[in-house]
This record gives C-alpha cells, structure tokens and sequence, in this order.
C-alpha cells in the first residue's frame, strides 16, 4: 500500500504503511501496547521494525528510518500518534468492507 503525506507527515505515513501494512492485527496490537504506555504500565516501548524504529514514552512517539533515508525521523505527541493508528485501522476496516 503506498500512502503520501507532506513533511513531516510523509515519515509518520511510510510508518503506517510500512510497519502496519494493511494488517489489522498490527494496527490493534500497536493501540494495545499504546494504552498500557499510556497508563504506566510501560514506561517505555521501543522496537525496531523492517524499515522503522519507533520509541514510545507517556509523552512521546518518536519515529525514525532505519534503512529507506538515514536521518529521516518524526516526533509526535503520543495521543497524536495514537489517533493516527486509529485512523489507519478504521481505513483498513473501511477498506475491507467494499
């Protein structure tokens, strides 16, 4: 799935379509671990991806390019991102259902 975004957002829209692909599961998994994060249960949350690296905090999603362009990174507020996630899993939803 290819998606596009003006910068900033072009790195936060590669992460949704790159790490999240258009797989639910994934999305649902990524709003699980967001809400323990959110709720201390976490107190961090960093995994390396196939083409991403994103590191969550209570306060933070900071999102950086692993191989595609060196440098290439995105920090947002967590509740930013979170709703991010949401809206891509309603797309892919969405998208499934036609």
């Amino acid at each position: 799935m290819v998606v596009r975004g003006l910068p900033p957002d072009d790195v936060l829209a590669d992460y949704l379509a790159q790490e999240l692909r258009s797989e639910p599961a994934r999305a649902e998994h990524m709003l699980r671990v967001l809400k323990a994060v959110r709720r201390g249960n976490r107190e961090r949350w960093d995994v390396n991806g196939d083409a991403w690296s994103l590191e969550l905090s209570r306060a933070r999603a900071s999102i950086h390019s692993e191989e595609a362009i060196p440098g290439r990174s995105q920090d947002l507020p967590l509740e930013e991102f979170e709703e991010a996630v949401r809206s891509w899993l309603a797309f892919m939803e969405l998208s499934r259902a036609h």
